[in-house]
């Protein structure tokens, strides 16, 4: 074009022979408008690239922090474990150390129980000696003169009487012997049989009429030389708690369902403290002036072994009552 304008030109036939239209556009203005296309699209792929490059890495960033928190993560976890079983092995430490004094004070409490009994059982052994010595010199006598009947019914007096020094002195080793902590279907009949060679004498000898449950009783989840201790133990309290009144009694009660079974140990003295009712089975918190406040709280540590529970309860004879429930034994005659 004139000016040296580019242009792009293009032509047409026309319905007129030899005659042709022929249209010339500069390009002036589409070259414009191309390189501005070209610079947009090319912004445009530089930002989109920018972001991409940008978005990587921030991913390889936040994977880096990830992998860096994650590490932490771990050791502290690792850590934590470490001090958690060391702690854990400590506690249980403790709780041996705990449950091996508690045993040692249950035995001490035993211990100190037979030395209280001992006086009593010792009569409750003399008088069956002595008399199987008059009736080993009757025996002698009737054998001189040959009345061999005499003799063999002598005989049979003494064996009895030896039966029932065995059964006293072996009730005795059992009981002073160290707990093994096993717990079972225990029959009552035989618990409260143990108890009554070990406490009753000394009931007998303060005067204190003791009454005790009918035979027949069922069978409870315990462990039979611990749970006598129990009741050694709340009925020497009954005992101590009625000296010096007037017709003073002491009576062990048993009831319960197809499921828990009570013993009540009931006694017609002044009843519990006020002051001290709801820390009675704390240690060292006692109603007597010389009591050490021991022994109830060794009740309620052994009975929570048997997982049983003790609690003080109206007294039927109207003095205090010391009520434990523990599990019927499956198949114990109700």
């Amino acid at each position: 074009m004139p000016g040296g304008v580019r242009a792009v030109a293009g032509s047409v036939a026309m319905p007129v022979r030899g005659w042709r239209l022929i249209h010339v556009v500069p390009v002036v203005t589409a070259l414009h408008r191309a390189a501005n296309l070209a610079r947009l699209i090319g912004l445009v792929a530089a930002l989109i690239a920018g972001l991409i490059a940008a978005f990587l890495l921030w991913r390889l960033t936040r994977a880096a922090d990830a992998t860096r928190e994650r590490t932490r993560l771990e050791a502290a976890v690792a850590t934590r474990t470490a001090e958690l079983r060391a702690e854990i092995a400590e506690r249980t430490r403790v709780d041996q150390r705990f449950r091996d004094a508690r045993e040692e004070l249950a035995q001490a409490n035993r211990l100190g129980s037979l030395g209280s009994i001992t006086a009593g059982l010792a009569h409750e052994i003399n008088q069956p000696v002595a008399t199987i010595r008059t009736l080993s010199e009757n025996a002698r006598a009737h054998l001189a003169a040959g009345r061999l009947d005499r003799v063999a019914a002598n005989l049979d007096t003494a064996v009895s009487l030896t039966a029932r020094i065995g059964a006293i002195t072996q009730e005795m080793r059992q009981f002073a012997r160290r707990g093994t902590g096993t717990v079972e279907p225990v029959p009552l009949d035989a618990v409260i049989a143990g108890t009554r060679l070990l406490i009753g004498d000394r009931f007998r000898a303060a005067g204190v009429a003791l009454d005790w449950p009918a035979p027949g009783q069922p069978s409870v989840i315990a462990g039979r030389v611990r749970l006598e201790q129990v009741l050694v133990n709340l009925l020497q309290n009954a005992l101590d708690a009625v000296a010096g009144r007037d017709s003073p009694r002491v009576g062990l009660l048993i009831d319960g369902d197809d499921e828990r079974v009570a013993l009540t140990v009931a006694d017609n003295g002044p009843g519990i403290d006020p002051a001290i009712a709801d820390q009675i089975f704390e240690p060292f918190v006692t109603g007597k002036r010389d009591g050490l406040g021991l022994g109830l709280g060794i009740v309620r540590d052994i009975v929570t072994a048997f997982d049983g529970t003790v609690a003080t309860v109206p007294s039927p004879l109207g003095g205090a009552g010391f009520q434990v429930t523990l599990t019927r034994a499956s198949g114990a005659t109700p």
